[in-house]
């Protein structure tokens, strides 16, 4: 995971230059700790702001399925599940079974 902290390493790495090479290690890992220290600590709050949105995201899909679902005649509905069910148990043995899901 050392990728996402180079720009700020880079910063960092100016200073470094005429250090002793134990110090400039010592350095470069205090600053990578408190990267993954900060990375901790915001994590809760970053953490719950996905959450929220993940939740109006979903009732906004529900909404819209439910939405599509009410248009469609019962018969065509069972038709389609039909097909899905076949499709889902014979998946293992016969993998084009599953090209009903690709669009046309």
């Amino acid at each position: 995971v050392i990728e996402t902290l180079w720009s700020i390493l880079n910063v960092v790495s100016t200073s470094t230059r005429r250090m002793t090479s134990p110090h400039r290690q010592e350095l470069l890992d205090f600053q990578m700790n408190d990267s993954n220290f900060m990375k901790m600590i915001c994590m809760g709050r970053h953490l719950s702001a996905k959450w929220k949105n993940a939740l109006s995201a979903s009732r906004a899909a529900g909404r819209a399925f439910d939405s599509l679902n009410s248009g469609v005649p019962e018969a065509e509905r069972r038709h389609w599940m039909d097909m899905e069910r076949a499709a889902l148990n014979t998946q293992v043995d016969d993998p084009s079974a599953m090209d009903i899901f690709q669009l046309k």
